[in-house]
């Protein structure tokens, strides 16, 4: 007698929970077949510019000018030249870029805030030598006087005790990246609709003396003396109350009033850039700035 059938027991089912919430219509766009491909690629780009680090509004070039530095870095095809004082006396225009390159090491382009911190988080500024600088400027502009976006111009200097000068020279280029400087050096301009020369805040700059540090802001029209004041004022607005520099350790200067400053060729301000009067090197602003404040 045949034995009696046995059931066979039902497989196993998975079961899914029924308050699941549904898909949301950019999620089911970007799982949705046949346009899977474009979709995904839209929503990945959408996801990632929610990601993407603030923008600045003008891109900034950061520079190490190091006294000590005897052949070029990143300018390593420009030839070093011995510095004597014969050979000083004989310098050319050409001399004179080649002695500045030599030293001028450009260490990053900065065009969004994650960048800035990247660099000022991993740039050591307590290990700076004696008449070491930095500079942070609008990207295209050289840390020189007769730079034709500098040759008009002039620049702040504070003199900063060595033991505020990190946080101090930290809130400047906040100031300067945020357009905060700029703001209130060109406020007058705008206000009053002259905007014929647009003044500019061309950079900043520190440099190392013995117990102090020496902090710079360039702008572009040294003869724009309501800017100026402005500039000024949101500093010392602007900066946190410990740093708040004292009265008499700051002051205005342009650069044609210093004695190393080398007037534009036949005026023409676009050749600035590209020599020195015989003796001088387009490479000693912040150095002449440090020797008359020694």
């Amino acid at each position: 007698m045949a034995s009696p059938q046995q059931s066979i027991p039902a497989a196993p089912r998975l079961q899914l929970p029924t308050n699941l919430r549904p898909l949301s219509a950019e999620d089911s766009a970007a799982t949705t077949s046949p346009a899977r491909g474009a979709e995904m690629r839209n929503f990945l780009q959408a996801r990632l510019q929610k990601n993407r680090a603030p923008p600045l509004v003008h891109s900034w070039d950061f520079y190490h000018d190091r006294q000590d530095r005897t052949k070029a870095t990143n300018l390593s095809s420009i030839p070093t030249k011995p510095s004597t004082t014969e050979n000083n006396q004989q310098t050319t225009a050409d001399d004179g870029d080649d002695n500045y390159a030599s030293r001028l090491e450009h260490l990053a382009v900065i065009d969004d805030v994650r960048k800035f911190w990247n660099v000022f988080n991993n740039f050591p500024l307590h290990s700076l030598a004696l008449r070491d600088s930095v500079h942070l400027f609008h990207k295209g502009v050289q840390p020189i006087w007769e730079d034709p976006r500098n040759s008009r111009g002039g620049a702040w200097t504070f003199r900063v005790p060595k033991s505020l000068a990190a946080a101090f020279w930290q809130e400047l280029c906040m100031l300067a990246i945020g357009e905060k400087l700029q703001e209130g050096l060109v406020e007058d301009q705008v206000r009053e609709g002259r905007m014929s020369f647009k003044d500019d805040v061309c950079g900043v700059s520190l440099g190392v003396r013995f117990n102090s540090m020496l902090v710079q802001i360039w702008n572009r029209d040294g003869g724009h003396e309501v800017g100026i004041q402005e500039m000024l004022s949101v500093v010392l607005d602007g900066l946190s109350d410990e740093l708040k520099p004292r009265e008499g350790s700051y002051y205005y200067k342009k650069h044609s009033e210093h004695a190393g400053f080398a007037a534009p060729v036949n005026g023409n301000s676009d050749a600035a850039g590209s020599g020195s009067r015989p003796g001088t090197s387009t490479g000693a602003s912040i150095d002449a700035v440090l020797a008359e404040n020694a």
